[in-house]
């Protein structure tokens, strides 16, 4: 049953079912109880009024008179009987006619109620009970015919059972309209989702219950962070074309020209060049792995992963990196976005840094700093401009701060640029809550 409608029905049908079935029970339950104490209370009164009736005379001979019983107990199975034992003697009522009940023994005091059958056909409601007077002990008993009190009471089951029926039927339709209606933004969703597809809409516009809202918003969320992962993608891409395309291109010029004083320098310098781009997108691509947004990414291992890319990058210069962040710190968001961010962080620091470069974690900052030769005040603020770059016969594209600026505010964090007291301090200050 793997449709939401259907299980909903069922389970509103089984939870009303087993009510129902308790508030039947419960109700007939009641009601004959509260007959059967009405009808005792009468017989009580009627065991009273025979007990008026009962004289003994000096020699303890029984006189009966049943004068103050109604009339039902002179009409001949009328449902109304009593039974009088005094010692070995049984006298009954002229209602019994020719028949006669057993007469049950209370054994004290209180009186005991007890069923069987009667004359005719009939279930008795029996009341006995032992009375003293004038010096003799003698057992009443009255009996009360309880069938038509039994009929009317299955008429009122049989009623009920029809009413709770029509009243399970009319629940389900009622509950069926109401949840194909709460059901019908999903298929809305159903629709935008072709429609995104198909590329008319980028983002799932949601008009309905709240406790499906978050979902859509996710979805919006996922949607906007693969978007961008693209866009960077492609951006990334772009740049490296751009740089091996002009780099290709100052290797066919130097082949055209007469003067090859330094044509062996300059070619080795620039497929240096395109080796380091090339190295470090691939290092890049390898570093980021599995990826899977909105996740606990563990920061103490994206930034290891990134020092480790980054030695091997500029094994050259022998860089000693120094990783102060604990090892059990997570970081709430995208593990690649967190990998482009910090990887442009510490690849800018790796390649100004003359020995030494320091990544520590100080609350919800994180901050990269580098010992090298620092940037000029006045330029601190272009640093994550696109295009920027602080110093010309550096190689670069001057990207790859403003990519870090990009991804930051997406996650609304701060990028603040510092002049140490050797070298540049990044510093980047995520919201509260970000770092778990």
């Amino acid at each position: 049953m793997n449709s939401l409608r259907n299980r909903l029905s069922f389970g509103l049908i089984l939870s009303l079912l087993v009510l129902l079935l308790a508030q039947w029970w419960l109700s007939s339950r009641a009601i004959e109880n509260l007959l059967e104490k009405q009808l005792l209370d009468q017989l009580q009164q009627d065991s009273e009024a025979l007990l008026a009736g009962v004289e003994f005379d000096a020699a303890g001979v029984l006189a009966l008179s049943a004068t103050g019983l109604a009339p039902t107990y002179q009409q001949p199975y009328s449902g109304a009987y009593f039974a009088l034992q005094h010692q070995a003697e049984v006298r009954y009522s002229r209602s019994l006619w020719d028949a006669d009940f057993n007469l049950p023994n209370p054994g004290g005091a209180q009186a005991l109620i007890t069923r069987q059958t009667g004359p005719d056909g009939q279930f008795l409601l029996v009341h006995s009970r032992q009375y003293q007077k004038d010096g003799q002990s003698f057992f009443i008993a009255i009996a009360r015919d309880i069938t038509p009190l039994r009929k009317n009471l299955l008429q009122y089951q049989m009623a009920n059972a029809g009413f709770s029926a029509l009243f399970l039927l009319a629940l389900v339709l009622i509950q069926r309209w109401i949840v194909v209606n709460t059901l019908k933004p999903l298929s809305t969703v159903q629709a935008a989702l072709a429609r995104l597809q198909q590329g008319e809409i980028a983002q799932l516009e949601f008009k309905g219950p709240d406790e499906i809202k978050p979902l859509v918003d996710e979805l919006n969320r996922l949607l906007i962070a693969i978007d961008q992962r693209l866009k960077r993608s492609r951006e990334g891409m772009g740049n490296l074309a751009h740089a091996l395309k002009t780099r290709l291109a100052r290797l066919s010029q130097l082949s055209g020209e007469t003067d090859q004083s330094g044509f062996s320098a300059e070619v080795q310098a620039l497929t240096q060049e395109v080796a380091r781009l090339i190295d470090r997108e691939t290092a890049r691509v390898r570093v980021v792995g599995d990826l899977r947004p909105g996740q606990r990414v563990n920061l103490h291992e994206i930034l290891s992963a990134l020092v480790n890319s980054c030695k091997a990058l500029y094994r050259d210069k022998a860089i000693q990196f120094t990783l102060q962040v604990p090892d059990n710190t997570r970081l709430l968001g995208d593990r690649e976005d967190f990998f482009e961010l910090f990887g442009n962080l510490i690849d800018n620091a790796s390649k100004w840094a003359n020995s030494q470069v320091n990544i520590s974690l100080q609350g919800n900052t994180l901050i990269v700093a580098d010992d090298g030769p620092g940037c000029p005040s006045e330029n601190l603020d272009a640093l994550t401009r696109r295009g920027f770059r602080a110093d010309e016969n550096t190689p670069g594209s001057g990207l790859g701060l403003a990519i870090a600026q990009d991804i930051a505010s997406t996650y609304r964090a701060t990028l603040e640029f510092k002049n140490g007291n050797t070298g540049l301090q990044v510093w980047v200050t995520f919201k509260p809550g970000a770092l778990v």
